[in-house]
């Protein structure tokens, strides 16, 4: 179970997303092709999804796949769903291949480990960033403002937020042209920078550009893949900087500003408009349920660590993902998310404390539901399935394995990861759990017992 200290929702396994990063060229073509990294497969139960996030500006589909259809999308998809898409792409999925799966389960061949090792893989966690690191500095916080001032002209939200927003160029190689490009906010008048993760994951350099066309070298003060937040530090005095505001207070139908580098340097500067359309939205990201907002403002591939800004100019999210069409027959415009301010504030100020996210209460397990054609099969009893163990974890220590599967947590029936989540919510680092734990025999029966089990740092798991 990959946990989300903030806000859970009902995701039922954990998922992650492939990049590419590629060159920039005339008419957004790929140009260069860098080796690609880890890819999830699974083989797909009754509705198709998939996920991505917004990377690189060529326009490619980056495909991350879910088969949590609740938390992969805002409303509940009929069975006849032909799929959707979270991402900042419109091309074809990372291989270049449209998926054209039927959306079946895996044959029923073998016991049920075999069928769950089709059905469901490890989480993989996201490339290293070996950008050069800058430490951060202690006492440096973000303040979200309660106090909002005069509401501003569109005109106005541009010519004060603009000058804070820049462009990053995340490089593959020291030496090399292959590059993803994103966006940035700038926080400090020296020279701190927050955006996505995922914009630096499996990148050694940096470059930032701002809105007066000067150049800079990037450290990385920290990056956080479970959120999807990065700090970036660059040398500057007297830059311009933003303003963060509280994000709880937030209604359906507040007027939004997005500003960011949509398909790279030549559109750098975008600004698109749009209201609020949703709160709360919970979305399975990384293993984790991020709660996003949600807007109808344009963002496209490179808004990626842009801000999402009230009519007051103050920043109340930080942009990272889109829904769009992966299939045919159905049309998806104006479906895009932010990471609340809150949330930001959170992740950025123990990135920039400790370099790294801390405090998050983890299991360091994996677990998924079991479909109702599994459970039937194999006769299974109603529960989580486990489909990896992180051998750091206090679960691993206490024996339990790839294959248990969780029947209860704290004496009351877990059938969905919320069942778990919404435990953990309540709970910080060094608390524990009580699991009853089905495990298999070889002779197709099973045992039944108790696990007490110790909740870790997510830090020291993932």
């Amino acid at each position: 179970m990959e946990d989300n200290w903030y806000k859970t929702n009902d995701a039922h396994t954990a998922d992650w997303y492939s990049a590419v990063q590629a060159e920039e060229a005339a008419h957004f073509a790929q140009v260069a092709e860098p080796p690609k990294k880890k890819r999830r497969s699974f083989k797909w139960p009754l509705i198709i999804l998939t996920l991505s996030l917004m990377l690189g500006a060529t326009g490619y589909a980056i495909t991350h796949k879910s088969k949590d259809t609740a938390a992969a999308q805002p409303t509940e998809a009929p069975k006849t769903d032909p799929g959707f898409s979270y991402s900042w792409g419109y091309g074809g999925s990372e291989d270049g291949e449209d998926d054209d799966s039927e959306g079946n389960l895996p044959g029923f061949s073998g016991n049920f480990e075999d069928f769950f090792k089709n059905y469901y893989t490890a989480f993989e966690t996201a490339e290293e960033c070996t950008i050069p690191r800058a430490e951060g500095r202690q006492g440096l916080t973000i303040r979200l403002e309660t106090d909002h001032g005069e509401k501003l002209t569109l005109q106005e939200i541009y010519q004060q937020c603009n000058p804070f927003i820049v462009a990053i160029s995340a490089y593959q190689s020291e030496t090399g042209s292959s590059y993803s490009y994103g966006t940035g906010v700038l926080f400090t008048s020296d020279g701190y920078i927050v955006t996505n993760s995922h914009i630096v994951e499996g990148t050694c350099r940096a470059t930032v550009t701002l809105w007066d066309d000067s150049e800079y070298e990037a450290a990385l003060v920290g990056n956080d893949a479970r959120s999807d937040i990065a700090v970036l530090k660059i040398e500057g005095k007297g830059l311009p900087c933003c303003s963060f505001a509280v994000s709880d207070n937030l209604q359906v139908g507040d007027n939004v500003i997005a500003i960011g580098n949509p398909l790279g340097a030549t559109f750098r500067s975008t600004m698109t408009n749009g209201i609020i359309t949703g709160i709360d939205r919970d979305i399975s990201y990384n293993g984790t349920t991020l709660t996003l907002i949600q807007t109808n403002a344009a963002l496209n591939e490179g808004n990626s660590g842009g801000a999402l800004i009230n009519e007051y100019g103050q920043v109340i999210g930080i942009t990272n993902m889109k829904m769009s069409n992966r299939y045919s027959g159905v049309t998806i415009e104006g479906v895009g998310f932010a990471i609340p301010s809150a949330t930001v504030k959170s992740m950025a100020d123990s990135i920039i404390q400790n370099g790294k996210v801390m405090g998050r209460p983890a299991l360091g397990i994996t677990v998924g539901v079991i479909p109702e054609e599994a459970s039937a099969q194999y006769n299974l009893p109603g529960g989580l399935y486990v489909s990896s163990v992180n051998p750091k974890s206090d679960c691993a220590a206490q024996g339990l394995r790839e294959g248990d599967i969780i029947t209860h947590v704290n004496g009351k029936e877990a059938l969905v990861t919320t069942d778990v989540t919404d435990v953990i919510a309540t709970l910080q680092v060094g608390d524990t759990l009580e699991f009853t734990v089905f495990r298999s025999d070889k002779n197709g029966g099973g045992e039944t017992f108790e696990m007490t089990v110790k909740l870790v740092d997510t830090s020291e798991v993932y």
